[in-house]
This record gives structure tokens, C-alpha cells and sequence, in this order.
């Protein structure tokens, strides 16, 4: 072998080495996400914090809330490969004036020096493929029922599996939605444990057949095993939450089963879904919070209906959706639709009546049912995307309560003063005036607007405005500034957005 010869095979040799240590750094890829949004709001109704807020807890005068609010999300996906990635994402939400250390972290950072800023996790998961049909995930993830989201729409620690054969997939998971065991053990020696014996978990499964491109059907069967303990009580004038306020005996096994689906026909696009609900809770006739001399079964149901068509610039839709109340004079039954206590119905698109995700931008989440159930909700819209960059979308929606006059014999709660209060009653007497619990069962109507202008690729500044004129449902449920019952004023709430996405 030639000098020259051997020279040329030792650079082939460097090259090749130098293009075997490079494949893996090539092949990897690291993706970075995310959103800032900065909102305005000016409401007699929010008031920068999240939950289920009845219209009672108006005056019939209100002062205007005034706040900023910001969040900022940011993901990170390290993917090695087509088969194998870390999804990543983080949050920092900020109310400005509030630097307070020690407390909410989800809502501080933006006085003097910022202090106080926190950084939430919201989802860290490993998702890989085993094989061409199969797909796991593990770990801190978003999961939306199939459902629209009535039963949980939420970020949850899970485990799942998703195995897909041909026009046909399943998809198996569980989720751990608490864990009181260690907490118990200093509050309760009957109930000291191990780590994995006072839980919340979630059991999912959820099968889809696609038809054609058009059509889809999907049964889903999701088992909330509940042997967990809250001292949430009742408040305000939805029954949902039943499930975030029972004591650790009274476990709770709930069943629900839903078939949904989706097709369209010509240009118009169709969807809903019914679901119903069964199962129980044991008995504890000393609870703290929700007091049962006999187990307690669970009946509740939901149904929903949606259409959208294509009309001029934009999208005419309209949707109708039904979430079971309780009205039952018995503790041994509860008719009402029981959730997870985090769930959403986006598809009405309200921003006082039920909760949307999408009109939730930042930390202020409060509607009259967050905790979407006991509801029967008519809404009509249309979304107009005008120009290229400006967009003007409308929405009117109608709610009634289907519990309208509920009567929990025995059923009490804790107050924030710790006095035990009994809600459930024809009357409630409040400062030495009684009140009428209802005089129908229509909630109100909703009216809302949205505008939006494109200013760059990645750049949106919104308005937004809301305004509900109560029905009957409120009628006399307030004492007056004059000392007289009367009703709460019309909620309202107004938002200036700027949302930046990458």
C-alpha cells in the first residue's frame, strides 16, 4: 500500500467515524413550545380566582373588579426518535400587585421584585411505540374523556396504552387522582395506612371504529374507584362535586358508560354523545361533611347534540346539552351527574354559564357551573372569520336547572365560619329574611362577543364580553343593600387579550 493510499484510507476512516458519532446527535430532535397571554378584565362576576360562583353570591349593586393577568407556558419535547419522545410542559401564571410569599404560587410573581413566582408542571410524559400498533405513555399528562369532557378534562398522573388495528382502536388507561393515605395517618389512626390504600383512581377504556373519513363511533367505560377523603363541602347551587365531599368511609365506586360519535352529511358536521351513570357510595353517619345513615346509589346521566355548517366567512353552530341535577328526597339515591370535580363543555362557548377552557386563558376560571352538571344549556353562534387577519364570533345561551328545588334530607356542610348550614330546603332564612330557594328553574340567558385581530403569524390581540340576564332560578335569593330580599345583579365580564403562541 502506497504512502498516498494509506493517507486517503485514514481520512475515509476519520470521516466515517466522525458521520457514526454524528447520527445520534442528528437524529435527535429538541422542539420548544409555548404561549404568553396577557388579559385584562373588568367584571362584576370574576374576580381573579377559579371555581363555581352563583350569581347569589352578588349584591344587587356590585363594584367592578379591575385586574391583569398573565400566563406563560412553555413545552419542551426531546424526541429521539419517531417512536420515542419526553413531552415537557411548564407554567408560571402571574396576577400584577400580587407578590405575596407563601401563597398561591399559581397566581403570584408580578408585585415589587416579582417575588413569590412559581413554576407548575403541567405535563411530563414519556410516550413511545412499541411495534407499529401499539403506544404507551407514563406519566404527568392531559386526558379529555370522549365525552366532550363532562366527566374530566384535566392534567392527571396516568399510565396508558393505545393499540390501533386497522379502522379500530383501544385505549386503556388508569390514573391516580389522589392519594390520602399518609395524610390520614396524623389525623386518624383508624385509617393509618400504606401508601396505595386511600386513593382516587380512574379507570379508562375507550374504543373508536372509524367508518370512513367522516364517521366515527366511540363506547368508553371509565371506573372512578374513590376511597379517598375531602373536606370540601356544598356551596352555591350545583351538586356535581359530590364526589370532592365524603368522608374516607364512604367510598365511592362510580361507573360510567357512554357511547359518542361524529359524521357529516353534505357540509354540515354532527355530533353528541348520552352517558349514564351508576354505582354507590357507603354509608357514614358520622361524616364531617356529608352525613349517610344508608349507602347511597348513583343514577346520573347526560346527553349532548351539536351541528356546525360552513354559512359565508364563517361557522353557524348551534348545540344543546343535558347534565342530570338531584332533586331526590332520599339519601339512599343521587340523580345528579357526578363528575371528577375538573371537567368543561367548550362546545357552547360560554363565559359566565359553563366553564370553557378556551375563555380561561389565564388563572380567572369561575362560571356559574365550572363543575359542569345540573344543567340543561340551548346554544347558538356563529364564529366569522371576516378577513384574513379579523375574526368576529357571537354566542347566545339559554340554561336551566333540571334539579331546580333539590331536597337532601339530613345533608350538611361547613361553612367558611364553621358553622354547620342545611341548604336544601324550599326556604332558606338569611339574616332574619327568607328567601325563596327558586321561582323556576331557568337560569338565565347568555350573551357574548368576541373580536380578534391577527396583527402577526404568531401575535393575536382579542376583546371579549360577556353579560347574563338572570331568570326566575334567581329570583329573591339575595338581601338587598336595603335590607330587603331582592335579586342579584346581571353578571358581566370584559377582556382585553394578547396571546403570543410559538
Amino acid at each position: 500500500m502506497t504512502k498516498f493510499q494509506k493517507q486517503m484510507l485514514t481520512i475515509a476512516a476519520a470521516g466515517a467515524l466522525t458521520a457514526v458519532t454524528a447520527l445520534p446527535a442528528m437524529a435527535f430532535e429538541n422542539e420548544f413550545h409555548g404561549l404568553f397571554n396577557f388579559n385584562t378584565i373588568f367584571s362584576n362576576y370574576n374576580s381573579a380566582a377559579g371555581g363555581d360562583k352563583s350569581p347569589t353570591a352578588l349584591k344587587d349593586k356590585n363594584q367592578m373588579n379591575n385586574y391583569f393577568e398573565q400566563r406563560t407556558r412553555i413545552q419542551y419535547i426531546a424526541k429521539a426518535s419517531d417512536d420515542l419522545k419526553l413531552v415537557t410542559h411548564f407554567e408560571i401564571n402571574s396576577r400584577f400587585g400580587n407578590s405575596k410569599l407563601g401563597g398561591d404560587l399559581d397566581t403570584d410573581g408580578a408585585g415589587d421584585s416579582a417575588t413569590g413566582a412559581g413554576i407548575v408542571v403541567k405535563h411530563a410524559y414519556l410516550q413511545f411505540n412499541v411495534g407499529k400498533n401499539f403506544t404507551a405513555l407514563a406519566g404527568l399528562m392531559p386526558y379529555k374523556d370522549t365525552i366532550k369532557g363532562l366527566l374530566v378534562d384535566a392534567d392527571v398522573p396516568a399510565v396508558v396504552g393505545v393499540t390501533t388495528l386497522g379502522n379500530y382502536s383501544m385505549t386503556l388507561g388508569y390514573s391516580r387522582l389522589a392519594d390520602d393515605s399518609q395524610n390520614y395517618a396524623t389525623t386518624d389512626a383508624q385509617f393509618a395506612s400504606r401508601i396505595g390504600d386511600a386513593n382516587k383512581d380512574l379507570f379508562l377504556m375507550d374504543n373508536a371504529f372509524t367508518f370512513n373519513k367522516d364517521t366515527k363511533a366511540v363506547f368508553s367505560y371509565y371506573l372512578l374507584a374513590d376511597y379517598a377523603a375531602s373536606s370540601t363541602g356544598y356551596a352555591g347551587d350545583y351538586y356535581g362535586k359530590l364526589l370532592a365531599a365524603h368522608s374516607q368511609k364512604q367510598a365511592i365506586l362510580l361507573h360510567t358508560l357512554a357511547l359518542s360519535g361524529a359524521t357529516k352529511l353534505g357540509g354540515l358536521n354532527l355530533s353528541g354523545f348520552a352517558a349514564m351513570q351508576t354505582g354507590h357510595m357507603k354509608a357514614d353517619p358520622a361524616a364531617a361533611v356529608l352525613k349517610t345513615t344508608s349507602s347511597m346509589q348513583f343514577h346520573g346521566w347526560a346527553a349532548n347534540v351539536a351541528a356546525d355548517m360552513k354559512v359565508g366567512p364563517g361557522k353557524l353552530k348551534t348545540a344543546f346539552l343535558f347534565t342530570s341535577g338531584d332533586n331526590s328526597t332520599s339519601m339512599s339515591h343521587y340523580n345528579g351527574w357526578a363528575t371528577s370535580s375538573v371537567n368543561s363543555y367548550n362546545e357552547g362557548g360560554m363565559m359566565i354559564l359553563a366553564r370553557n377552557t378556551y375563555n380561561s386563558p389565564t388563572s380567572t376560571d369561575q362560571y356559574i357551573r365550572r363543575d359542569v352538571s345540573n344543567i340543561a344549556l340551548l346554544t347558538m353562534g356563529y364564529d366569522g372569520q371576516l378577513t384574513e387577519k379579523f375574526n368576529l364570533n357571537g354566542n347566545v345561551g339559554f340554561g336551566w336547572a333540571p334539579a331546580s328545588n333539590p331536597k337532601l334530607n339530613g345533608v350538611t356542610y361547613t361553612d367558611a365560619a364553621g358553622e354547620l348550614q342545611q341548604p336544601f330546603k324550599d326556604y332558606l332564612t338569611v339574616d332574619g329574611k327568607t328567601k325563596q330557594a327558586n321561582a323556576s328553574d331557568f337560569m338565565g340567558t347568555e350573551i357574548n362577543l368576541e373580536a380578534g385581530y391577527q396583527l402577526y403569524k404568531n401575535l393575536k390581540l382579542q376583546a371579549q364580553a360577556g353579560y347574563m340576564i338572570l331568570g326566575g332560578y334567581y329570583k329573591n335569593t339575595i338581601t338587598k343593600t336595603n335590607g330587603q330580599v331582592g335579586d342579584p345583579e346581571n353578571p358581566y365580564t370584559m377582556r382585553l387579550q394578547a396571546r403570543y403562541t410559538f
